[in-house]
């Protein structure tokens, strides 16, 4: 009876060899991925930060035509005589245009930083929880 309960210890012990044997490297290896995995994805993300700021640059600068060009035209008008003598009503009309554009480039900046900061955050979250469910898949296979 004592040899019938020590070959099944044997047969486990083995078994629990030949899991490691599996699922070591597999954990490794699945490390590895991960590392290459969230390093392609911080690239990305950096990439897209990058092409935010030329896209913010080339707002700037047409943002700063645009005001030149009310500027200009506010400025035509201030010299013209209108009919009911109310040229600082249009050049009024005007300034209240370009701070109206200066709020809605403030507030799509911030919108498109925060989203592009929470995506990075959610993305990182998702890949922790990925492969750290992988690891448990793995640690089923175990056997005692």
């Amino acid at each position: 009876m004592s040899a019938a309960t020590t070959t099944p210890a044997v047969k486990s012990t083995s078994k629990g060899k030949e899991h490691q044997e599996y699922t070591e490297p597999a954990k490794k290896f699945s490390g590895v991925i991960k590392e290459n995995y969230l390093n392609g994805v911080d690239f990305s993300f950096s990439i897209l930060e990058q092409g935010m700021k030329v896209f913010n640059t080339q707002v700037d600068k047409m943002f700063d035509l645009e005001k030149e060009c009310v500027t200009n035209v506010s400025e035509f008008y201030k010299d013209i005589p209108l009919a009911n003598g109310n040229t600082k009503k249009v050049a009024g009309q005007f300034n209240k245009y370009i701070d109206i554009q200066k709020e809605q480039i403030k507030s799509t900046r911030s919108i498109s930083e925060k989203l592009t900061k929470d995506a990075h955050t959610v993305t990182h979250g998702n890949v922790e929880k990925t492969f750290g469910l992988f690891g448990d898949y793995l640690d089923l296979f175990k056997v005692n």
